[in-house]
Protein backbone atom coordinates (compact mmCIF):
# COMPACT_ATOMS: atom_id res chain seq x y z
CA UNK A 1 0.00 0.00 0.00
CA UNK A 2 1.74 3.46 -1.09
CA UNK A 3 2.03 5.63 1.59
CA UNK A 4 2.76 9.52 2.20
CA UNK A 5 6.20 11.64 3.27
CA UNK A 6 3.80 11.32 6.84
CA UNK A 7 4.19 8.16 9.06
CA UNK A 8 2.17 7.46 12.61
CA UNK A 9 4.73 4.72 13.61
CA UNK A 10 3.60 4.48 17.02
CA UNK A 11 0.40 5.93 18.78
CA UNK A 12 2.13 9.53 20.11
CA UNK A 13 5.15 10.02 17.32
CA UNK A 14 5.15 11.10 13.66
CA UNK A 15 7.47 10.74 11.30
CA UNK A 16 8.56 12.46 8.23
CA UNK A 17 10.57 11.91 5.11
CA UNK A 18 11.06 14.70 2.95
CA UNK A 19 14.80 16.22 2.91
CA UNK A 20 12.65 19.27 2.51
CA UNK A 21 11.39 19.48 5.90
CA UNK A 22 14.19 18.54 7.81
CA UNK A 23 15.26 22.50 7.99
CA UNK A 24 11.70 23.69 9.43
CA UNK A 25 11.54 20.28 12.25
CA UNK A 26 15.22 20.79 13.68
CA UNK A 27 15.98 24.82 12.87
CA UNK A 28 13.22 26.59 12.26
CA UNK A 29 13.88 30.06 12.63
CA UNK A 30 13.25 31.33 16.36
CA UNK A 31 11.80 27.49 16.83
CA UNK A 32 11.90 26.18 20.42
CA UNK A 33 12.15 22.15 20.85
CA UNK A 34 12.01 19.93 23.44
CA UNK A 35 13.17 16.26 23.20
CA UNK A 36 10.78 13.76 23.94
CA UNK A 37 10.66 12.26 27.41
CA UNK A 38 10.31 8.69 26.12
CA UNK A 39 13.38 8.81 23.84
CA UNK A 40 16.38 10.43 26.41
CA UNK A 41 16.25 7.22 29.44
CA UNK A 42 18.42 4.98 26.67
CA UNK A 43 21.50 5.39 28.08
CA UNK A 44 21.61 6.17 31.77
CA UNK A 45 22.49 9.40 31.27
CA UNK A 46 19.38 11.25 31.31
CA UNK A 47 20.85 14.64 33.10
CA UNK A 48 23.50 15.02 30.29
CA UNK A 49 22.55 17.42 27.73
CA UNK A 50 21.81 14.81 25.80
CA UNK A 51 19.31 12.99 27.84
CA UNK A 52 17.89 17.08 28.68
CA UNK A 53 14.21 17.27 27.75
CA UNK A 54 12.91 20.66 27.71
CA UNK A 55 14.43 23.25 25.49
CA UNK A 56 15.34 25.94 28.06
CA UNK A 57 17.64 23.41 30.18
CA UNK A 58 18.98 22.44 27.01
CA UNK A 59 20.17 25.44 26.23
CA UNK A 60 21.77 26.19 29.78
CA UNK A 61 24.04 23.22 29.82
CA UNK A 62 24.93 23.39 26.36
CA UNK A 63 26.26 27.07 26.73
CA UNK A 64 28.72 26.26 29.28
CA UNK A 65 29.57 23.14 27.32
CA UNK A 66 29.70 25.74 23.34
CA UNK A 67 33.17 27.72 24.10
CA UNK A 68 35.08 24.47 24.30
CA UNK A 69 33.99 22.92 20.83
CA UNK A 70 33.98 26.55 19.18
CA UNK A 71 36.55 26.76 15.53
CA UNK A 72 38.65 28.89 17.82
CA UNK A 73 38.88 26.14 20.79
CA UNK A 74 39.81 23.52 18.52
CA UNK A 75 42.36 25.60 16.39
CA UNK A 76 43.91 25.31 19.90
CA UNK A 77 43.88 21.61 20.55
CA UNK A 78 45.20 21.00 16.92
CA UNK A 79 48.57 20.59 18.23
CA UNK A 80 46.95 18.04 20.48
CA UNK A 81 44.84 16.21 17.57
CA UNK A 82 48.02 16.11 15.58
CA UNK A 83 50.19 14.70 18.51
CA UNK A 84 47.81 12.07 19.00
CA UNK A 85 47.98 11.40 14.88
CA UNK A 86 51.67 10.90 14.71
CA UNK A 87 51.68 8.20 17.49
CA UNK A 88 48.97 6.70 15.73
CA UNK A 89 50.78 6.34 12.79
CA UNK A 90 54.29 5.12 14.48
CA UNK A 91 51.91 2.20 15.22
CA UNK A 92 50.98 1.97 11.42
CA UNK A 93 54.89 2.27 10.28
CA UNK A 94 55.49 -0.83 13.23
CA UNK A 95 52.27 -2.87 11.24
CA UNK A 96 54.19 -1.78 7.79
CA UNK A 97 57.56 -3.34 8.47
CA UNK A 98 55.67 -6.23 10.19
CA UNK A 99 52.83 -6.68 7.77
CA UNK A 100 50.19 -7.01 10.28
CA UNK A 101 46.65 -6.02 9.70
CA UNK A 102 44.88 -3.04 11.17
CA UNK A 103 41.34 -3.28 11.96
CA UNK A 104 40.16 0.41 11.17
CA UNK A 105 37.11 0.46 13.82
CA UNK A 106 39.44 -0.70 16.83
CA UNK A 107 42.11 2.08 15.43
CA UNK A 108 40.73 4.95 14.83
CA UNK A 109 38.07 4.45 18.19
CA UNK A 110 41.48 4.52 19.74
CA UNK A 111 42.31 7.99 18.08
CA UNK A 112 38.82 9.42 18.98
CA UNK A 113 38.96 8.12 22.48
CA UNK A 114 42.67 9.80 23.76
CA UNK A 115 41.77 12.70 22.26
CA UNK A 116 38.44 13.36 23.70
CA UNK A 117 39.51 11.75 27.07
CA UNK A 118 43.30 14.18 27.30
CA UNK A 119 40.67 16.87 26.57
CA UNK A 120 38.33 16.37 28.85
CA UNK A 121 40.37 15.29 31.66
CA UNK A 122 44.09 15.80 30.82
CA UNK A 123 44.23 12.08 31.15
CA UNK A 124 44.65 9.98 28.29
CA UNK A 125 43.21 6.52 28.33
CA UNK A 126 46.91 5.66 26.07
CA UNK A 127 44.43 3.33 24.06
CA UNK A 128 46.76 4.47 20.60
CA UNK A 129 49.80 2.95 23.00
CA UNK A 130 48.04 -0.14 23.90
CA UNK A 131 48.88 -3.35 21.89
CA UNK A 132 45.26 -4.18 21.72
CA UNK A 133 44.06 -0.36 21.74
CA UNK A 134 42.14 -0.60 25.30
CA UNK A 135 39.23 -1.77 23.07
CA UNK A 136 37.19 -2.82 26.01
CA UNK A 137 37.10 1.20 26.76
CA UNK A 138 35.28 2.13 23.33
CA UNK A 139 33.82 -1.15 23.67
CA UNK A 140 32.24 -0.32 26.40
CA UNK A 141 30.00 2.35 25.06
CA UNK A 142 29.39 0.21 21.68
CA UNK A 143 28.16 -2.23 23.73
CA UNK A 144 25.91 -0.17 26.24
CA UNK A 145 24.17 1.35 22.50
CA UNK A 146 23.11 -2.28 22.21
CA UNK A 147 20.66 -2.21 25.18
CA UNK A 148 19.46 1.65 23.89
CA UNK A 149 15.68 0.09 22.47
CA UNK A 150 15.01 -2.08 25.90
CA UNK A 151 15.90 0.69 27.68
CA UNK A 152 13.53 2.77 26.31
CA UNK A 153 10.49 0.38 26.88
CA UNK A 154 11.57 -0.41 29.99
CA UNK A 155 12.78 2.65 32.38
CA UNK A 156 13.40 0.30 35.21
CA UNK A 157 15.98 -1.86 33.76
CA UNK A 158 19.36 0.34 33.36
CA UNK A 159 18.47 1.85 36.99
CA UNK A 160 18.19 -1.65 38.57
CA UNK A 161 21.63 -3.18 36.29
CA UNK A 162 22.86 -0.29 38.57
CA UNK A 163 21.29 -1.28 41.93
CA UNK A 164 22.30 -4.87 42.15
CA UNK A 165 25.87 -6.19 42.79
CA UNK A 166 28.08 -6.12 39.71
CA UNK A 167 29.09 -9.66 39.92
CA UNK A 168 24.63 -10.49 39.29
CA UNK A 169 24.88 -7.61 36.69
CA UNK A 170 28.09 -9.90 34.42
CA UNK A 171 26.34 -12.73 34.91
CA UNK A 172 22.69 -11.20 33.22
CA UNK A 173 24.81 -8.80 30.94
CA UNK A 174 28.12 -8.13 30.74
CA UNK A 175 27.63 -5.55 27.82
CA UNK A 176 25.61 -3.32 30.60
CA UNK A 177 28.32 -4.19 33.06
CA UNK A 178 31.01 -2.83 31.00
CA UNK A 179 28.91 0.52 30.74
CA UNK A 180 28.52 0.66 34.49
CA UNK A 181 32.31 -0.09 34.36
CA UNK A 182 32.43 2.96 32.58
CA UNK A 183 30.08 4.96 34.14
CA UNK A 184 32.03 4.39 37.43
CA UNK A 185 35.63 5.44 35.33
CA UNK A 186 33.78 8.50 34.48
CA UNK A 187 32.69 9.37 37.81
CA UNK A 188 35.75 8.54 39.47
CA UNK A 189 37.90 10.90 37.30
CA UNK A 190 35.13 13.70 37.99
CA UNK A 191 35.36 13.65 41.95
CA UNK A 192 39.09 13.82 41.66
CA UNK A 193 38.68 16.86 39.69
CA UNK A 194 36.11 18.14 41.67
CA UNK A 195 38.49 17.64 45.00
CA UNK A 196 41.22 18.48 43.44
CA UNK A 197 42.28 22.80 45.12
CA UNK A 198 44.64 23.13 42.72
CA UNK A 199 42.50 22.43 39.76
CA UNK A 200 41.34 26.13 40.49
CA UNK A 201 44.88 27.64 40.14
CA UNK A 202 45.31 30.01 37.10
CA UNK A 203 48.60 27.85 36.45
CA UNK A 204 46.91 24.25 36.26
CA UNK A 205 46.29 23.02 33.11
CA UNK A 206 42.74 23.88 32.67
CA UNK A 207 40.75 20.89 31.05
CA UNK A 208 36.85 20.94 30.02
CA UNK A 209 35.67 19.55 33.20
CA UNK A 210 37.72 21.68 35.01
CA UNK A 211 35.92 24.73 33.65
CA UNK A 212 32.74 22.82 34.25
CA UNK A 213 33.80 22.51 38.10
CA UNK A 214 34.69 26.18 38.54
CA UNK A 215 32.36 28.09 36.18
CA UNK A 216 28.59 29.72 36.17
CA UNK A 217 26.57 27.04 35.88
CA UNK A 218 24.44 27.00 39.16
CA UNK A 219 25.44 24.25 41.98
CA UNK A 220 22.42 21.75 41.46
CA UNK A 221 24.09 21.50 37.92
CA UNK A 222 27.39 20.71 39.24
CA UNK A 223 26.50 17.62 40.88
CA UNK A 224 28.93 14.63 40.95
CA UNK A 225 26.18 12.85 39.02
CA UNK A 226 25.33 14.82 36.79
CA UNK A 227 28.73 15.67 35.54
CA UNK A 228 28.92 11.93 35.31
CA UNK A 229 26.32 12.06 33.07
CA UNK A 230 27.71 14.63 31.12
CA UNK A 231 30.82 13.16 30.90
CA UNK A 232 29.42 10.28 29.01
CA UNK A 233 27.81 12.00 26.72
CA UNK A 234 31.13 13.81 25.81
CA UNK A 235 33.44 11.18 25.30
CA UNK A 236 30.91 8.82 23.47
CA UNK A 237 29.90 11.46 21.13
CA UNK A 238 33.50 12.15 20.56
CA UNK A 239 34.41 8.79 20.16
CA UNK A 240 31.99 6.70 18.43
CA UNK A 241 30.66 8.64 15.15
CA UNK A 242 34.05 9.74 14.26
CA UNK A 243 35.67 6.59 14.71
CA UNK A 244 32.67 4.79 12.73
CA UNK A 245 33.11 7.78 9.71
CA UNK A 246 37.30 7.15 9.41
CA UNK A 247 36.35 3.53 9.41
CA UNK A 248 33.88 3.63 6.67
CA UNK A 249 35.64 6.41 4.48
CA UNK A 250 38.80 4.03 4.85
CA UNK A 251 36.79 1.66 2.84
CA UNK A 252 35.31 3.03 1.17
CA UNK A 253 38.56 5.04 -0.48
CA UNK A 254 40.24 1.78 -0.80
CA UNK A 255 37.61 -0.11 -2.36
CA UNK A 256 37.51 2.62 -5.34
CA UNK A 257 40.53 2.69 -7.55
CA UNK A 258 40.01 6.19 -8.82
CA UNK A 259 39.12 7.38 -5.21
CA UNK A 260 41.83 6.52 -3.87
CA UNK A 261 44.41 7.35 -6.85
CA UNK A 262 42.88 10.76 -7.38
CA UNK A 263 43.15 11.60 -3.40
CA UNK A 264 46.68 10.23 -3.44
CA UNK A 265 47.24 12.51 -6.09
CA UNK A 266 45.98 15.77 -4.41
CA UNK A 267 47.56 15.08 -1.52
CA UNK A 268 51.02 14.56 -3.05
CA UNK A 269 51.04 17.86 -4.90
CA UNK A 270 49.86 19.74 -2.15
CA UNK A 271 52.11 18.10 0.63
CA UNK A 272 55.05 17.84 -0.80
CA UNK A 273 57.14 16.78 2.61
CA UNK A 274 54.90 13.79 4.14
CA UNK A 275 56.32 14.61 7.13
CA UNK A 276 54.85 18.13 7.48
CA UNK A 277 51.05 17.96 6.96
CA UNK A 278 49.68 21.47 6.54
CA UNK A 279 47.32 23.15 8.89
CA UNK A 280 43.86 22.30 9.08
CA UNK A 281 42.49 24.98 7.14
CA UNK A 282 44.59 24.38 4.16
CA UNK A 283 43.70 20.87 4.31
CA UNK A 284 39.58 21.56 4.13
CA UNK A 285 40.55 23.76 0.82
CA UNK A 286 41.39 20.70 -0.94
CA UNK A 287 38.44 20.14 -3.13
CA UNK A 288 38.75 16.20 -3.48
CA UNK A 289 39.65 16.26 -0.20
CA UNK A 290 36.96 18.04 0.69
CA UNK A 291 34.26 16.14 -1.80
CA UNK A 292 35.51 12.83 -0.41
CA UNK A 293 34.96 13.96 3.53
CA UNK A 294 31.41 14.67 2.66
CA UNK A 295 30.82 11.93 0.85
CA UNK A 296 31.94 10.21 3.71
CA UNK A 297 29.47 12.07 6.21
CA UNK A 298 26.91 10.95 3.71
CA UNK A 299 27.36 7.30 4.06
CA UNK A 300 28.42 7.13 7.28
CA UNK A 301 25.17 8.70 8.37
CA UNK A 302 26.07 9.88 11.95
CA UNK A 303 23.24 8.94 14.29
CA UNK A 304 20.73 6.45 12.66
CA UNK A 305 18.27 6.30 14.96
CA UNK A 306 15.46 8.59 14.18
CA UNK A 307 15.78 12.23 16.25
CA UNK A 308 12.19 12.84 17.82
CA UNK A 309 11.64 16.75 18.16
CA UNK A 310 8.74 18.42 19.88
CA UNK A 311 7.59 22.07 19.52
CA UNK A 312 6.32 22.78 22.46
CA UNK A 313 4.42 26.34 21.51
CA UNK A 314 3.48 26.32 17.96
CA UNK A 315 2.17 23.67 15.40
CA UNK A 316 4.30 22.62 12.59
CA UNK A 317 3.07 23.37 9.29
CA UNK A 318 3.46 20.98 6.39
CA UNK A 319 2.49 21.52 3.37
CA UNK A 320 -1.15 21.41 3.23
CA UNK A 321 -0.70 19.91 6.56
CA UNK A 322 -0.58 20.91 10.13
CA UNK A 323 1.19 19.20 13.04
CA UNK A 324 -0.13 20.29 16.53
CA UNK A 325 1.96 21.57 19.17
CA UNK A 326 2.91 19.19 21.40
CA UNK A 327 3.02 16.05 18.80
CA UNK A 328 6.66 14.31 18.41
CA UNK A 329 8.00 14.04 15.16
CA UNK A 330 11.30 12.54 13.98
CA UNK A 331 13.15 12.27 10.85
CA UNK A 332 16.07 9.55 10.02
CA UNK A 333 19.76 10.69 8.88
CA UNK A 334 19.77 7.54 6.41
CA UNK A 335 17.04 8.47 4.55
CA UNK A 336 17.96 11.25 4.61
CA UNK A 337 21.22 10.51 3.06
CA UNK A 338 19.82 8.28 0.47
CA UNK A 339 17.03 9.99 -0.79
CA UNK A 340 17.67 9.58 -4.50
CA UNK A 341 15.98 12.75 -5.86
CA UNK A 342 18.46 14.41 -4.01
CA UNK A 343 21.58 12.34 -4.13
CA UNK A 344 21.01 10.03 -7.35
CA UNK A 345 22.42 6.41 -7.39
CA UNK A 346 22.83 6.86 -3.72
CA UNK A 347 24.29 3.61 -2.90
CA UNK A 348 27.44 4.52 -4.68
CA UNK A 349 30.07 6.45 -2.81
CA UNK A 350 30.89 9.02 -5.34
CA UNK A 351 33.33 11.96 -4.10
CA UNK A 352 32.29 13.66 -7.68
CA UNK A 353 28.90 14.59 -6.80
CA UNK A 354 29.83 17.43 -4.69
CA UNK A 355 32.71 18.98 -6.72
CA UNK A 356 29.80 21.32 -8.66
CA UNK A 357 27.77 23.49 -6.43
CA UNK A 358 28.60 21.45 -2.77
CA UNK A 359 26.49 24.11 -1.60
CA UNK A 360 23.41 23.05 -2.90
CA UNK A 361 23.73 19.83 -1.65
CA UNK A 362 25.16 20.16 1.59
CA UNK A 363 22.02 21.11 3.19
CA UNK A 364 20.99 18.27 3.13
CA UNK A 365 23.86 16.50 5.00
CA UNK A 366 22.54 16.05 8.48
CA UNK A 367 25.10 14.09 10.16
CA UNK A 368 25.81 15.98 12.80
CA UNK A 369 21.94 17.14 12.71
CA UNK A 370 21.08 20.95 12.76
CA UNK A 371 19.72 23.77 15.24
CA UNK A 372 19.31 24.62 18.63
CA UNK A 373 20.56 20.57 19.34
CA UNK A 374 22.77 20.27 16.28
CA UNK A 375 26.27 17.90 17.98
CA UNK A 376 27.94 20.09 19.50
CA UNK A 377 31.59 18.36 18.30
CA UNK A 378 31.18 19.37 14.52
CA UNK A 379 33.89 20.96 14.45
CA UNK A 380 36.46 18.76 16.56
CA UNK A 381 35.15 15.93 14.07
CA UNK A 382 35.87 17.54 11.10
CA UNK A 383 39.06 18.33 12.53
CA UNK A 384 39.95 14.84 13.62
CA UNK A 385 39.01 13.80 10.26
CA UNK A 386 40.44 15.77 7.95
CA UNK A 387 44.16 15.90 10.05
CA UNK A 388 44.04 11.98 9.81
CA UNK A 389 42.87 11.51 6.73
CA UNK A 390 45.86 13.27 5.30
CA UNK A 391 48.26 12.44 7.00
CA UNK A 392 47.29 8.45 6.85
CA UNK A 393 46.68 8.45 2.90
CA UNK A 394 49.67 11.23 2.56
CA UNK A 395 52.28 9.11 4.60
CA UNK A 396 51.15 5.80 4.01
CA UNK A 397 50.06 2.79 0.75
CA UNK A 398 47.61 0.90 2.12
CA UNK A 399 45.34 -2.12 0.67
CA UNK A 400 42.13 -3.53 2.16
CA UNK A 401 42.65 -6.76 3.96
CA UNK A 402 40.03 -9.76 3.67
CA UNK A 403 37.38 -7.18 3.84
CA UNK A 404 34.01 -7.05 1.63
CA UNK A 405 31.44 -4.11 1.18
CA UNK A 406 29.56 -5.87 3.78
CA UNK A 407 32.08 -5.06 6.93
CA UNK A 408 31.15 -1.37 5.98
CA UNK A 409 27.81 -1.80 5.72
CA UNK A 410 25.56 -0.95 8.75
CA UNK A 411 23.22 -3.37 9.81
CA UNK A 412 21.71 -2.74 13.24
CA UNK A 413 20.52 0.67 14.26
CA UNK A 414 21.23 0.82 17.93
CA UNK A 415 21.36 4.84 18.14
CA UNK A 416 24.50 5.04 16.28
CA UNK A 417 25.62 2.51 13.76
CA UNK A 418 26.89 -1.12 14.14
CA UNK A 419 28.07 -3.45 11.74
CA UNK A 420 26.91 -7.16 10.90
CA UNK A 421 27.72 -9.05 13.94
CA UNK A 422 29.85 -11.41 12.61
CA UNK A 423 31.95 -8.97 10.29
CA UNK A 424 36.03 -8.69 11.56
CA UNK A 425 35.76 -5.06 10.50
CA UNK A 426 37.26 -2.86 7.93
CA UNK A 427 41.09 -4.51 7.82
CA UNK A 428 43.83 -2.74 6.32
CA UNK A 429 47.80 -3.25 5.33
CA UNK A 430 50.15 -0.94 4.93
CA UNK A 431 52.54 -1.61 2.21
Amino acid sequence: MPTGPIVRINPYELHVRDPEFYDVLYSGPGSIRDKWYWSVDMFGNSSSMFGTVPHGLHRLRRSALLPFFSKQAVTRLEPLIRGLIEKLCTRFEECRKTGDPVETGQAYAALTTDIITTYSFNTSYGCIDDPGWKYEWPKAMNDGSRTCHLNKQFKFVFPMMQAIPEWIVEKIDPQVMNLIKFQKDLARQIGELMNDKSAQSKSTQQTLFHELINGDLPPEEKTLERLADEGQTVIAAGQQTTAHFLKTVSYHILANEGVYSRLKAELKEAIPNPASIPPLAQLERLPYLHAVVLEGHRVSYGVVSRLQRISPDKPLRYKDWVIPAGTPVSMTSVMQHEDPNKFPNPKKFDPNRWLDAPERLEKYLVNFSKGTRQCLGINLANAEIYLTLATVFRRFNVELYETAARDAEVAHDFFVPHPHADSKGVRIVFK
